[in-house]
């Protein structure tokens, strides 16, 4: 998988979880607490570890490192 590809998944996992908190935090409830921290955390960070790791191996890549 190319490295823009990658790029966009994970700007896209990110994009996911914040429009996930974003309306949870519209009509604030206990549940909605649970899906904000149980669903748009965990996206946000699952988006961040994948752009993470793919700019490292673009730099190893390069020999940036």
């Amino acid at each position: 998988m190319s490295h823009e590809k990658r790029i966009r998944r994970a700007a896209l996992l990110v994009l996911a979880g914040l429009l996930v908190q974003l309306f949870t935090t519209l009509f604030w409830s206990p549940l909605t607490f649970v899906v904000f921290t149980a669903v748009g955390v965990p996206l946000v960070l699952l988006g961040v570890g994948f752009y993470v790791v793919t700019v490292w191996k673009i730099l190893e890549e390069r020999k940036a490192l």
